[in-house]
């Protein structure tokens, strides 16, 4: 597993993290099985919600037994107080993330996950009008020195590329964790270069769009109710998503090479890009994910096929 730098935060970071929000619902025997597998293989990030109880204790018995408490890098993100769907100016940074929330809520995980630091600490759903406002930066930078965090960084909401531009270029963060992939790749237009300029990490989310680029576009048709995609994806947006999949797969089919493959390593060709943060569920989705990142990014001419499918931009 290849390692990259993190921004300024100067952390080498595997080029995949491992997303634990695909591990609930799994047997806890068959997730940890799966979790030491991922690390034999090199990953060392894990990205998680701060406030997540359940997933931190699970972590750190992981940690425990595979003897990885120290170089295991851990990505948070701070729970808002105040719950909200989209991310709105109407919803002001101190209702959602004051300060002393901010210094409690990382306390509290980092004696869960019983750690010294975490790599990252991250306030989701971003709203470019909090840049100014609050005191969450002062609290951040206050949990730097005290070295209980290494950075900290905005993670955007879905396709709101444009809302990480100036939080970027301020240089009050470290890090910007936002969508990336073959159907929605606006963040290499502007906001990728920016990171560059600005020495910002960058981890790659949703590098599969929510496991529609894994090759079972088919699976979208059958949803648990409980699955929280089944409302996301709702019957024309499942429709037409499957129907780029299947194009995606048809054109690619000659080449015997796989939708998720092709999904994984264009999430990580661009330079700017840290790490992709990968749910994986199954010890095959682990195998085939970690090939697939073994053979490197796209070139330049594979970008260019692929920007034809573009479409969530």
């Amino acid at each position: 597993m290849r390692l990259r730098r993190l921004g300024r935060t100067e952390l080498s970071v595997s080029e995949c993290t491992l997303g634990t929000s695909a591990l609930k619902g799994l047997d806890m025997t068959e997730a940890s099985r799966r979790l030491a597998l991922a690390f034999d293989h090199g990953i060392n990030a894990v990205e998680m919600d701060a406030g997540d109880g359940v997933a931190a204790s699970f972590l750190a018995e992981v940690f425990r037994r595979e003897g990885v408490r120290q170089s295991v890098h851990v990505f948070a993100r701070v729970s808002s107080l105040v719950p909200f769907d989209l991310p709105s100016p109407h919803i002001l940074v101190q209702q959602a993330y004051p300060g002393r929330h901010i210094q409690a809520e990382t306390e509290a995980l980092l004696d869960a996950l019983g750690v010294e630091r975490l790599a990252l600490q991250q306030l989701h759903a971003w709203c470019p009008e909090w840049l100014r406002e609050g005191d969450w930066a002062e609290t951040f930078e206050r949990l730097r020195e005290e070295g209980k965090i290494a950075g900290h960084g905005v993670s955007l909401f879905d396709h709101d590329v444009d809302a990480g531009l100036e939080a970027v270029a301020s240089g009050r963060i470290d890090a910007v964790q936002v969508m990336y992939n073959i159907f929605d790749p606006a963040a290499a237009t502007t906001l990728l270069p920016l990171c560059r300029k600005h020495d910002v990490g960058v981890i790659a989310r949703s590098p599969l769009y929510y496991g529609a680029l894994a090759s079972v576009a088919d699976k979208l048709r059958r949803l648990a109710p409980e699955d929280w995609r089944s409302g996301y994806f709702f019957d024309e947006h499942r429709r037409e998503t499957v129907e780029r999949v299947q194009s995606l797969a048809r054109e690619i089919a000659p080449q015997g090479r796989s939708v998720s493959d092709l999904a994984l390593r264009f999430s990580l060709s661009h330079p700017a890009v840290s790490t992709v943060a990968v749910g994986m569920r199954t010890r095959a989705q682990v195998e085939a994910n970690m090939q697939a990142l073994r053979r490197g990014g796209l070139r330049d001419e594979e970008l260019r096929q692929l920007a034809g499918h573009a479409w969530l931009c």
